[in-house]
């Protein structure tokens, strides 16, 4: 239950989440310049090409599951043996 009013919860809550990119921020900002102090922009463009390459993956893994469990559901529904799920 809440004491104050429903558009103090929202924005109490907004900054709670956005506490959770602090940390995320500031490794960054240290990579860029670690980068910049060793190699220049190079360093700065290979640091960003490392950070991209493994987003790709992470949005491999986050496309692929919603599939993955679709296709489970139906196994399921249909009657197959658990070994289709393996």
């Amino acid at each position: 239950t809440q004491k104050q009013s429903a558009a103090t919860g929202i924005i109490y809550g907004l900054a709670l989440g956005y506490l959770s990119c602090i940390i995320p921020v500031l490794c960054l900002g240290v990579t860029i310049l670690v980068a910049h102090s060793l190699c220049g922009m190079f360093g700065v463009a290979l640091g960003a090409l490392g950070m991209l390459g493994t987003m790709t993956m992470g949005l491999t893994i986050d496309a692929y599951g919603p599939i993955s469990d679709n296709a489970g559901g139906i196994a399921e529904m249909s009657g197959l043996p658990e070994t289709v799920r393996g």
